[in-house]
């Protein structure tokens, strides 16, 4: 935008502003709405994706924790069993 001359423009004829028109359109820098309306959902639906991703990605992390306590505590309850039969295997 800063490379037009806006003192210009006033004296720009119709034909003048269709070739700014379509200058700012093939630049980029004027998209039409419908193309703005398709990026709007595509950044929605990403959007969306990523926070199923961090939802499912949370739960994994609290099953593994759980998991983690219970494989602890089968695993000191097994000591506990061993120790057990060894002390019962000694007259």
């Amino acid at each position: 935008m800063d490379q037009i001359p806006w003192a210009a423009i006033g004296a720009l004829t119709p034909s003048g502003m269709l070739m700014l028109a379509v200058w700012l359109i093939l630049t980029g820098r004027i998209v039409p709405k419908s193309t703005y309306e398709v990026m709007v959902k595509a950044r929605d639906d990403w959007q969306a994706t990523a926070q199923k991703k961090q939802e499912i990605i949370h739960t994994l992390a609290e099953t593994v924790r759980e998991q983690s306590v219970v494989s602890q505590t089968a695993a000191k309850v097994m000591t506990a069993v061993q120790e057990a039969n060894r002390a019962g295997d000694t007259p």
